[in-house]
């Protein structure tokens, strides 16, 4: 491959309109970076069906986790005796909103799935039928572990009519998989820069509905996490508290313009879907297991199984020899690997990556 390809769910390939938008330079408090920011929330808000009287977007420096923290930084901590977070939990990233609820002395439990299934509604129904003191609820969308996609379209209706607060971290799925704010009425969406938005790591986003992140205005402990604090300065001055990186924004709108430009996020999703069916029909063929059944699998990366012998450092370097990037899995990297077929790749692209890395698992010692 003349071109590095990053098989991986983020970062991800970049077109070269993106890689162009980093090259100005630009103050961060001049017009036109308040033009640029403005313009990203406003967008962030219409991918996110999410419409701009009910709902605000929050732009934060750093990667997804910092608006995780800052979302969970909303919530009282465990000296209000009422309050219980529940995170369900398939996957790292779950177990990672758990980890910041502990660091933020929130009365957290994590109820833990198996890595290779999704979470369904009945999961959700059977454990709100026992636990009556939940009042909080944080899920991953979709787990990036193995690639199982959780069905937020059945789970959020039945969490929002019990009237709990309800976060999803969306950020290997944002702009790559329809979400319906409006429709779901969830409180709080994170996203990310570098996954389906197909621009650069070092921004991360919250879409917050204006209710609960007005009511909750005073539980956040953070100086630079405080959500409502940042929003009032977006709100009042159109700007960041503190100095965001304005190449990193001029990058995102690009690709956020890229992305509408592109038929927006369903047509995305279909690209995702082919490269995903694509990549599983041809690991079948080669006899390559995958690590999950398809009723679980989403279209944004997939897990399988080595074949036996293959290792994944010499796998991994051969690869790079050949400008492709793949992870490690966190579940058990002597014997899985993940794919990614998200970023700017063409299906030809894309098709001939298939063909390398059939080669190397054939061959490599």
């Amino acid at each position: 491959m003349n071109k590095h390809i990053l098989l991986i769910p983020g970062p991800v390939t970049t077109s070269k309109r993106v890689k162009e938008a980093m090259i100005h330079d630009y103050a961060s408090r001049e017009k036109k970076m308040l033009k640029v920011i403005q313009e990203i929330r406003s967008k962030l808000l219409k991918i996110g069906n999410a419409n701009s009287n009910d709902y605000t977007s929050i732009i934060f420096q750093g990667t997804g986790t910092y608006s995780n923290e800052a979302v969970l930084g909303t919530i009282p901590d465990e000296k209000e005796k009422n309050i219980k977070l529940v995170i369900f939990s398939n996957g790292v990233y779950g177990e990672r909103l758990y980890q910041i609820g502990l660091k933020l002395k929130i009365n957290v439990v994590i109820v833990k799935f198996s890595y290779q299934k999704k979470i369904n509604k009945n999961n959700i129904i059977d454990y709100l039928d026992k636990d009556h003191d939940v009042t909080h609820i944080g899920m991953v969308h979709n787990e990036t572990t193995t690639g199982v996609l959780n069905p937020i379209d059945e789970i959020a209706p039945i969490i929002k009519a019990k009237g709990i607060w309800f976060m999803i971290d969306a950020i290997s799925s944002f702009g790559g998989i329809p979400i319906n704010m409006d429709t779901l009425n969830i409180d709080y969406v994170v996203g990310s820069s570098n996954k389906c938005l197909h621009s650069f790591p070092g921004l991360s986003f919250v879409i917050a509905k204006k209710k609960t992140l007005i009511r909750d205005n005073k539980n956040s402990k953070s100086l630079s996490l405080n959500l409502f604090d940042q929003m009032l300065d977006f709100e009042n001055s159109g700007q960041f508290r503190y100095t965001p990186p304005p190449q990193l924004l001029n990058a995102l709108l690009v690709a956020i313009n890229e992305l509408i430009e592109g038929g927006g996020v369903i047509n995305r999703h279909n690209k995702y879907k082919k490269l995903n069916e694509l990549l599983h029909q041809r690991f079948e063929d080669e006899g390559i297991i995958s690590y999950i059944g398809k009723e679980d699998q989403g279209p944004i990366n997939s897990t399988f199984y080595f074949p036996k012998n293959i290792k994944y450092e010499t796998f991994c370097s051969q690869l790079a020899k050949k400008n492709i990037t793949i992870y490690k899995s966190s579940v058990n990297p002597e014997t899985v690997f993940r794919i990614g077929n998200i970023g700017e790749i063409s299906e030809k692209e894309f098709l001939l990556c298939l063909d390398i890395l059939i080669n190397e698992l054939k061959f490599s010692p």
